[in-house]
C-alpha cells in the first residue's frame, strides 16, 4: 500500500446504515445530536472514522481512557493513512491537525476549554458516550456549541438512571448482541452459572451496585477463587480467559490461585505500565499466558478476537458493565467456536439486590449452559408452534430448501508464524489470514493485524485480496468470498483478482449506474481510468443491499397473505 493510499474496507450493511444516517442528520442540522448503539465487536470505531472522513470537518473525538484514544486514531489511519492527527492527554497537547482526540479529563480544564473555544469544532465525537452525562463532557459541549455531537456507545444504559437520549435524543441505529450473533458478526456464545458458598445479602449498595469494599471481603477468599479457576479448568481449560474482578488486590490474589494451579496469568490494571501492559497482551495473544485478570480496565477499549472466555468473578448489578465485559469475548477468529462465560453470581436469586446474568443482560429466556443460537432457535420452534395452530403459511416453492445460516468455516492454523488457511470446495481453493507483525507491533495491546491472500485453482497463483487490518474484518472478508466460491462453482472469475477482465474498462451500463448511486452512496471514483473489476467492486455491494431489501419485502408480502 502506497503512502496516503487510502484502505479499502468493506464495510457491513448495517455499518453503512449507520453511516448514511448520521450524515443525514448532520446535512439537515449542522449543529444537532446523534446516537448509535452498536455491540462491542461490530466496529463502533470503524463507523465514526468513516463519518469523520466523509463529513470532512474539524473533529474532536473525546473518551475517559488513553487506549480508546489510540484505538480512535490507529483505526482513523485504516481510513486516510496520512491524516495529521493530534493528541490532547498523556502529557500530550497536539492541537491544529485534521483529528484531534482528547482525553476528557485533560481537555475539560478551564485552559484548555479556552483553546477549543478559540479553534472551533465542527464535529465531536463521544466514544462509549454513555460517560457523557459526567461533568467534563458537559463542559465540553458547552464551550463548544455550535458542533454536531454524535455519540456512540454499546451500553446506553447507566446506573444512576439518566439517559443519555435527552441530550443526544434516540438512537438512529440500534442493534443488540442478538442481532450480531444471529447475523453472524459476533459469535456464539453461552454461560455456565458457578455456584458458590459466598453470601451477599448483608451488603449495602453505593450508586446502584455493590459497595466495592464490603464486595471485596465477601468475595475475595481463598475458597472462592478456588472455585473459580477448577470451574475454568473444569468447563473451560486451555481457552483465553478475561476475568472481572472487584479490586488490584482481588485480581493479582485470583492470578495467583490461578499460577499455583498450573494455569499461566497476568494481572492488568490502571497502574500497569505501557510497556509491561504491552508484554502481557503479547503473551495472552500467543497462548503463553491464558488467564488475564483485571478491574474493568478490559472492558473497553480491549479488542483481542482470540479471547473466548469471560469470567465474571465481580457480581454487578450494571447491566452495562456486564454486557461491555462479555462484548470482549465476542469477536469472531478463525476456529473459534464460541464465548463460554462463566458467571459467578454466588446463588444470585436468594439476595435482594440480584447481579446481571447472561439472561437478563439479553433479554433473552436462555437456559443455564445454553448456546444464544440454541435459545433463539428453541423460541422460533415455540413460536412456530404456536402459530401452527392457528394457521400456516403458504407455500411459495416446489421442494424443500435446506440453508444452514450458522455453517462454520473451518479454519486451521498453518505453521508456528500464526497464519490461519482455509479450503474451499471440491477444488480445494486455498484463502490465507496472513499475520503482518510490522503493520501491528504498535498499535495498543501489540495485536498483530492480518492480510487476506488467496491462492485459487487451479493455477494457485498468491493474490493480496485485502490488506493489513483486525483480525475479525479480514476473516469476514474472506469468509464472504469463500461463500460466493461454495455457492457456485463458477463464481471464481468474480472473486479473482488476477482475472484479465478486471483490468478491461468499465462498460457503458456500468459508468451509468456508478453515476447513478455515486451522490447517495459517496462513490469516489474517475470516470476515465476506472476498470471493469474496480467498478464491480464499488457495484456488488450496492446490489447485494437491494437484493436483501427486494427478498425481506416478499417474505413480508407472504407473511401478509
Amino acid at each position: 500500500m502506497g503512502e496516503g493510499e487510502v484502505m479499502e474496507i468493506v464495510l457491513r450493511d448495517y455499518q453503512q446504515t449507520c453511516i448514511e444516517k448520521v450524515i443525514q442528520a448532520y446535512q439537515e442540522n449542522k449543529q444537532g445530536r446523534s446516537l448509535l448503539v452498536l455491540p462491542t465487536g461490530s466496529g463502533k470505531t470503524i463507523v465514526f472514522s468513516q463519518i469523520i472522513h466523509k463529513l470532512n470537518v474539524n473533529t474532536i473525538i473525546l473518551a475517559h481512557r488513553d487506549e480508546l484514544l489510540n484505538q480512535a486514531a490507529d483505526k482513523y489511519r485504516m481510513v486516510k493513512p496520512d491524516a495529521i492527527i493530534g493528541k490532547v492527554g498523556s502529557g500530550f497537547h497536539e492541537y491544529g491537525g485534521e483529528l484531534t482526540v482528547a482525553s476528557v479529563a485533560t481537555v475539560s480544564r478551564p485552559e484548555h476549554l479556552k483553546r477549543l473555544k478559540a479553534i472551533g469544532y465542527g464535529l465531536i465525537v463521544v466514544d462509549e458516550t454513555h460517560h457523557l452525562m459526567a461533568d467534563g463532557y458537559q463542559k465540553v459541549l458547552e464551550a463548544l456549541p455550535d458542533a454536531f455531537v454524535l455519540g456512540v456507545t454499546a451500553t446506553p444504559d447507566r446506573l444512576d438512571k439518566k439517559s443519555i437520549e435527552d441530550i443526544l435524543g434516540k438512537p438512529v441505529y440500534e442493534a443488540s448482541i442478538i442481532d450480531m450473533i444471529r447475523d453472524g458478526y459476533l459469535c456464539d456464545v453461552k454461560a455456565v452459572a458457578i455456584k458458590t458458598e459466598t453470601d451477599l445479602s448483608d451488603l449495602h449498595t453505593e450508586m446502584g451496585d455493590y459497595k466495592v469494599s464490603e464486595l471485596e471481603t465477601a468475595v475475595d477468599t481463598p475458597e472462592r477463587n478456588k472455585r473459580i479457576v477448577d470451574a475454568y479448568v473444569e468447563h473451560a481449560e486451555n481457552r483465553r480467559a478475561a476475568t472481572f474482578c472487584v479490586t488490584v488486590a482481588h485480581a493479582e490474589n485470583l492470578a495467583s490461585t490461578f499460577s499455583l494451579a498450573g494455569v499461566p496469568a497476568g494481572v492488568i490494571c490502571g497502574e500497569t505500565p505501557l510497556d509491561e501492559r504491552k508484554q502481557i497482551y503479547k503473551a495472552f495473544y500467543s497462548g503463553e499466558i491464558k488467564v488475564l485478570t483485571t478491574v474493568n480496565v478490559l472492558s473497553e477499549g480491549w479488542d483481542e478476537p482470540l479471547c473466548d472466555c469471560i469470567i465474571m468473578a465481580r457480581p454487578t448489578q450494571s447491566r452495562g458493565l456486564f454486557v461491555q465485559a462479555i462484548g470482549r469475548g465476542l469477536r469472531l477468529a478463525p476456529a473459534k467456536q464460541n464465548c463460554i462465560i462463566l458467571d459467578i453470581t454466588d446463588n444470585c436469586l436468594k439476595h435482594r439486590l440480584e447481579p446481571q446474568n447472561l439472561r437478563s443482560a439479553l433479554n433473552k429466556n436462555i437456559k443455564n449452559d445454553e448456546l444464544v443460537t440454541e435459545a433463539l432457535a428453541r423460541e422460533e420452534q415455540e413460536a412456530n408452534e404456536r402459530k401452527s395452530v392457528v394457521r400456516k403459511l403458504p407455500e411459495t416453492r416446489d421442494k424443500d430448501l435446506t440453508v444452514n445460516i450458522l455453517e462454520k468455516l473451518e479454519w486451521y492454523l498453518r505453521g508456528d508464524n500464526g497464519t490461519y488457511v482455509l479450503e474451499v470446495g471440491p477444488q480445494k481453493h486455498r484463502i490465507a489470514l496472513v499475520p503482518c507483525h510490522e503493520a501491528g507491533s504498535d498499535l495498543w495491546g501489540g495485536v498483530a493485524y492480518y492480510s487476506v491472500w488467496a491462492k485459487l485453482a487451479p493455477d494457485f497463483k498468491a493474490q493480496q485480496w485485502a490488506g493489513p487490518q483486525p483480525l475479525d474484518w479480514a476473516q469476514s472478508q474472506a469468509e464472504k468470498k469463500a461463500r460466493m466460491l461454495l455457492s457456485d462453482a463458477s463464481a471464481v472469475k468474480l472473486v479473482d483478482r488476477n482475472a484479465s477482465w478486471r483490468s478491461q474498462p468499465a462498460t457503458e451500463k456500468q459508468l451509468e449506474q456508478l453515476a447513478k448511486w455515486q451522490a447517495r452512496f459517496h462513490l469516489n471514483y474517475d470516470p476515465e481510468t476506472i476498470t471493469k473489476g474496480q467498478a464491480g467492486d464499488l457495484l456488488d455491494p450496492i446490489y447485494s443491499k437491494f437484493e436483501a431489501s427486494r427478498k425481506a419485502r416478499e417474505v413480508k408480502g407472504q407473511v401478509a397473505v
